[in-house]
């Protein structure tokens, strides 16, 4: 895919866990896609499945970096495919900046290479049990960051509990890899989801804020109910802020080097398996 018109592009079917699977790509976005490339993995209903059906399958897009041969894991998640949900992926994978940026070595000679590995699931007969939290408190986590200009690397928070789970902030001073210095990356993380067996997930409501010490005007982001689990154990933005807003001394969001994040967090339902 490159910049020849082709806006929308469908992978050729391929089978991973006795399904078959195909990738689609917005080159243009999708939905609320603007300005980034959109990517979705689509399962091919089988012939043999009649009625309402549903496969589970653990999933991460790839891009191939053609300057320093290796593949970039751009998003992980698991997800549910059904009868009335074929496909999953993100509107926002990866901005046009970035994917063109040459020195990221994702467009060369007009061309880039996208991949998925994809895992299913097997239902092995186990039952699922939820159990939804409708009174969930909202936990709130401060967060001091000092010496923010000498970060060079993923910084963590403190570990903290939230109705008996415990989690984490994340942090990329200069973005993930998606973002080539342009914006800072934020994410939640559950420190006990990386244990979980692939039955069990928690959901959780968060909003996480870069603190504005001069006026209390907040940079704050809000996410919806996200549930993690073994194989989807940090949610958050990639693109949270722009560095150039973060570094600007006027804004008041970083004084005398020192950065002040706060997540509210609260948890609202737990997937268990029913032995």
């Amino acid at each position: 895919m490159g910049e020849n018109g082709i806006y929308k592009y469908e992978s050729n079917e391929f089978e991973s866990g006795g399904f078959n699977w195909k990738m689609i790509i917005h080159g243009d976005g999708d939905g609320d896609g603007e300005d980034h490339i959109s990517v979705y993995l689509a399962i091919i209903k089988p012939s043999s499945l009649h009625g309402v059906w549903e496969v589970n399958a653990s999933f991460s897009f790839l891009i191939f970096d053609q300057i320093h041969d290796n593949y970039n894991v751009m998003k992980g998640m698991e997800r549910r495919f059904r009868n009335i949900k074929t496909e999953w992926g993100l509107s926002k994978c990866i901005s046009h900046e970035t994917f063109k940026n040459p020195s990221n070595g994702y467009l060369v000679n007009d061309k880039s290479i996208f991949g998925v590995d994809v895992y299913v699931i097997k239902n092995h007969g186990i039952g699922e049990c939820m159990s939804l939290l409708n009174d969930s408190n909202v936990y709130k986590h401060e967060w001091k960051i000092t010496e923010f200009s000498e970060l060079k690397n993923e910084v963590y928070s403190g570990e903290f509990t939230v109705e008996g789970y415990k989690w984490k902030l994340s942090l990329y001073p200069t973005g993930d890899s998606r973002q080539n210095g342009q914006s800072i990356s934020v994410f939640l993380e559950s420190v006990d989801a990386k244990g979980f067996d692939r039955h069990k997930s928690v959901g959780a409501k968060f909003s996480i804020s870069v603190k504005n010490q001069i006026s209390g005007d907040h940079h704050k982001n809000i996410g919806g109910a996200n549930w993690y689990s073994a194989a989807s154990y940090s949610w958050g933005w990639s693109s949270f802020m722009r560095c150039c807003e973060l570094n600007d001394p006027k804004k008041g969001f970083l004084i005398e080097d020192c950065c002040i994040l706060e997540a509210e967090v609260s948890v609202v339902g737990v997937v268990n398996c029913l032995t």
